[in-house]
């Protein structure tokens, strides 16, 4: 944030003399910066969408603190499969300790890994393809193979990793075949 539009145009001055190579050079950091920020954007609406829902299945359930549950669930589902997790583990211990009943811990816990999956699934891989512009089955294999990768960070960094090639992808022509296969 410091730098500005420093390691812009630096990546500019760096692509060559040419007018031509600067126009695209500016036009794919662009395109890199706005997809980015979709992504952001759509994952700030998915993880309320998280929380809304979490709120109302916590409070029907009568789980104590719901709302603040709710939140820590909103928050932690960035974190692919280990937010969601973690989220269940911790509101089926709770509910065990305040029901105490192991059936309403699972129910708790079962009704957050239904809307987790539901929403992390369909909900966030179709919305992600949408902004993208990417069919589903390229950003799932993408959090796949940067999840087994690199973990957790991988996970975090698949969307944005596999946005940056494709829209690379679309302004180089040798590479615009695998634009082609990300694409919708």
């Amino acid at each position: 944030l410091l730098s500005g539009d420093t390691y812009k145009r630096n990546a500019v001055r760096l692509t060559g003399p040419s007018l031509s190579s600067k126009k695209i050079t500016v036009q794919i950091l662009s395109d890199i910066n706005h997809s980015i920020q979709r992504y952001m954007f759509m994952l700030l609406i998915t993880n309320i969408l998280v929380a809304l829902l979490a709120s109302m299945a916590f409070h029907w359930i009568g789980l104590d603190n719901a709302g603040a549950w709710a939140v820590a669930a909103g928050l932690l589902h960035i974190i692919p499969y280990l937010g969601p997790g973690l989220i269940a583990i911790a509101t089926g211990m709770v509910a065990l300790i305040q029901f105490d009943s192991l059936p309403m811990a699972l129910l708790v816990a079962g009704a957050w890994l239904v809307i987790a999956i539901t929403v992390g699934t369909f909900v966030t891989t179709w919305m992600t393809g949408r902004i993208a512009r990417m069919n589903s089955a390229a950003v799932f294999i993408s959090l796949l193979f940067w999840g087994w990768l690199w973990g957790v960070w991988g996970m975090l960094l698949s969307i944005p990793i596999i946005v940056i090639v494709k829209v690379v992808s679309e302004h180089v022509e040798p590479l615009q075949p695998v634009a082609e296969l990300l694409g919708e």
